[in-house]
């Protein structure tokens, strides 16, 4: 085996497990080098042939515990993405699992998931990136995890062609705070209807199952347990004034729903890499690291994009106008921090960012 083909690691102590496995995924994965141990020390003995890109372990083995094996990964391999597999998804072994884990996958799983996960996980090898930064990268501790409300919402979802409503509700109402963003969200301005909504099942009516979605991850992860509760809420103050701001030039450009929501949303995450890498030494940017975790959790490239070239647009390979107008409008937030007049601003931005945005009219229009 080859130092730097892509190889994926398996360890379970259930060869059940790893032979149903190993049947389902030889036509699956077939420009892989896949790698089925039941002994995490043979699996790490077999890493020094064949350098990991991806580590999928069960939490509870008799020989070695997955949190520890990971952490022996993380200290040899730190750029390799590293996945818990585990039957029991209680508060102490997320918290555990957070600490050394990229992503965890409950069991049982579907077969797709196992793909999906390991296709997306390959995220630190195709970022362009030095190999010192790709490994400073890899090992960042206590990544935020998928929150369990987010990933029941679209387990269900992905489960029907045609979602209910009540359930969404049912779903969505076990977390007050975040129900709470959604509801404040829905009857916005920019969203809100004849009549204010008060329940989710009238606020997925009105926002849709995708917006929906992605709200739930945005406001669970900035309202989640860990870290400093301070500095998060300090954080998602922050990110809603952007995504105001945001969905304000959208509306001003007369920018298609789809194109509207994801500007909404990039505005709201746009400083996830900032919560992450609080109070950690990192040579990276805020932007990098944002956008590797979306990338990890596998969102769309536009939207892993417009939060990797947030400060610099013109490096961007794209023309996408949401992201030019998210750089403009975190912008006008600091200009507004700093009682900056909108003349001074405007007149030290790039007028190729304005064009780009698409904002020229909006320009003269507020000088």
């Amino acid at each position: 085996m080859e130092m730097n083909q892509a190889t994926v690691y398996f360890i379970d102590d259930e060869s059940q497990v790893l032979s149903a496995l190993r049947r389902a995924l030889r036509s699956r994965l077939k420009e892989w080098t896949m790698v089925f141990e039941a002994s995490p020390a043979q699996a790490l003995s077999q890493m020094a042939k064949a350098t990991p890109w991806v580590v999928l372990v069960e939490k509870k083995m008799p020989e070695m515990d997955g949190a520890d094996f990971l952490k022996q990964v993380k200290k040899s391999y730190p750029d390799a993405v590293r996945v818990i597999l585990s039957a029991d998804i209680s508060h102490d072994t997320v918290i555990e699992s957070a600490n050394i884990a990229h992503l965890l996958l409950s069991k049982p799983f579907e077969l797709d998931e196992i793909v999906e996960v390991i296709e997306r996980a390959v995220c630190l090898r195709t970022f362009a990136l030095d190999d010192e930064l790709r490994a400073e990268m890899g090992r960042l501790d206590s990544l935020p995890l998928l929150p369990a409300n987010y990933q029941a919402l679209v387990e269900y979802l992905d489960s029907v062609e045609e979602p209910d409503p009540a359930r969404v509700d049912q779903l969505l109402s076990h977390d007050v705070a975040v129900l709470s963003k959604i509801l404040q969200l829905a009857n916005s301005a920019y969203f809100c209807g004849v009549k204010p909504v008060y329940s989710a099942r009238e606020a997925v009516i009105r926002l849709g199952y995708d917006l929906i979605r992605k709200l739930v991850l945005c406001f669970s992860v900035y309202t989640s347990e860990n870290g400093n509760s301070d500095f998060n809420n300090q954080l998602l103050r922050q990110s809603e004034r952007v995504a105001e701001k945001c969905i304000h030039l959208a509306s001003f450009t007369r920018l298609e729903r789809a194109k509207k929501e994801r500007a909404y949303f990039s505005g709201l995450l746009h400083n996830i890499g900032e919560l992450v890498i609080a109070g950690r030494e990192f040579n990276g940017s805020f932007d990098l690291v944002g956008s590797f975790l979306l990338k990890l959790w596998g969102f769309e490239a536009l939207i892993i994009d417009t939060l990797r070239y947030q400060s610099n647009p013109l490096e961007s390979d794209g023309d996408d106008v949401v992201l030019y107008q998210l750089h403009i409008a975190k912008a006008l937030v600091d200009a507004e921090n700093k009682k900056l007049p909108l003349e001074q601003l405007f007149a030290e931005l790039d007028p190729q960012l304005i064009e780009r945005a698409m904002l020229s009219d909006y320009v003269r229009s507020h000088t």
